[in-house]
């Protein structure tokens, strides 16, 4: 099959004409172009602005391309938009460590590597299964006694896990020093990109989470209704899926600048999880029906990371189901025309994280996981569910059959 088509589901129009295109959300900024009515644009993200939400768009005019300011009021068809920008996106957590362990330069980190591979592989358990901060309890007496390479290199990987990073940072470098590792220091500048650009110092302890937020940006009355809606969230979702926390969950909230910078995400991501809940916000001074699903989200792939390893089709549908979404009458005969003209990929071929996809392709992706997941609860329910993710030896019988019901 081939790989993801390129469609332009996001794109929008121009509602009516003359509109003016500006430089930024001001109705004094200045203006770029006047464009007519109809004419496509590309929305590459929202702000919310002093007179309402506006969005940041591209658009061919004249054979020129332009970027510019339009109120959200003047564009059309931004319901695709709106949706994609709440998905979450989810790191492979269990991948970093394989990376790590797959080194030769850290042979500690493989079965039979030395007196410190069964610590190696029981606190890369720890890390894989979300329980950071106890991996760090069993690696940092070791470390006491032999400073090994591949031992501070999961200390880090704890430690960031942990919300750490300073901690992070010191072990990772202290195997850098030891033995030069790429996969260690692609980690280390991660964590310090992270740590230049976050903000967030504020905490707030739930029953199962941890919020951390940029006071700045965010009321402490809306950081608590967070923490809440987190909380009771966590309970509904572990309950559904059948995951477990010994460890608090953290959850970062930051202003959508901050949120880039910290994770270089793509411009349609709406939130990621990467060991820690990451969402930006777009109206800090409400909890509105969109930040909800976006904690709904990423909570979901806080819960499936905590059970195993799990492809990108299957994380993200189910994130899709389980926080409210619905694949419209419009999406459904879209989907369908795909199928019809081969368009779409077996559910096989979307296995990887999408954080680097283009918003046009990880809208045909996510559309394809919520079919293919809507179709999975109707064929099996929750008990079904729950029954696959305690079996994952399963999934790939369950996966062709979902291809062949889907006709792809």
């Amino acid at each position: 099959m081939p790989a993801l088509v390129m469609v332009l589901l996001l794109a929008a129009g121009v509602k009516d004409g003359p509109t003016p295109l500006r430089s930024g959300c001001s109705p004094d900024a200045r203006v770029l172009a006047s464009l007519p009515a109809g004419v496509p644009v590309t929305i590459k993200y929202s702000i919310n602005a002093e007179t309402g939400p506006c969005y940041k768009v591209s658009v061919e005019l004249e054979g020129k391309t332009l970027e510019g300011s339009l109120p959200a009021t003047a564009v059309d068809q931004t319901d695709d938009f709106d949706q994609a920008r709440r998905q979450a996106v989810w790191m492979d957590t269990p991948l970093i460590v394989s990376q790590l362990r797959a080194s030769a330069a850290l042979p500690s980190l493989r079965a039979g590597g030395g007196g410190n591979s069964a610590v190696a592989q029981k606190a890369s358990d720890l890390i894989t299964s979300s329980r950071p901060q106890k991996a760090l309890e069993l690696l940092e007496p070791e470390l006491k006694i032999h400073r090994d390479p591949g031992l501070l290199a999961l200390a880090g990987m704890a430690a960031w896990r942990s919300d750490d990073p300073r901690l992070a940072l010191e072990y990772l470098r202290a195997s850098l020093d030891l033995a030069p590792t790429p996969a260690v220091e692609r980690l280390y500048h991660q964590v310090e990109r992270e740590s230049k650009g976050d903000q967030s110092t504020e905490r707030l302890y739930g029953l199962r989470v941890l919020l951390r937020y940029e006071s700045s940006i965010v009321p402490t009355e809306t950081a608590r209704q967070m923490t809440t809606v987190l909380d009771q969230e966590f309970i509904r979702i572990s309950q559904q899926l059948g995951c477990s926390a010994d460890e608090r969950v953290v959850a970062i909230v930051q202003s959508r600048d901050a949120y880039r910078k910290t994770t270089d995400s793509a411009e349609w991501s709406g939130g990621q999880f990467d060991g820690k809940i990451r969402v930006p916000v777009f109206d800090p001074k409400v909890l509105d029906k969109e930040m909800i699903r976006s904690l709904q989200h990423e909570t979901t792939h806080a819960c499936l990371t905590m059970m195993g390893r799990w492809p990108a089709w299957l994380q993200e549908g189910i994130a899709q189901k389980l926080s409210g979404d619905t694949l419209t009458p419009a999406q459904r005969k879209q989907i369908t025309g795909w199928v019809h003209d081969g368009k779409l990929p077996r559910l096989s071929n979307l296995r990887q994280d999408w954080s680097r996809l283009d918003t046009a392709h990880a809208a045909v992706a996510y559309a394809l996981s919520l079919a293919a997941v809507e179709l999975l609860w109707q064929d099996s329910g929750d008990d079904g569910v729950r029954n696959l993710l305690r079996n994952p030896e399963r999934l790939p019988q369950v996966t062709a059959e979902l291809d062949r019901k889907l006709g792809l």
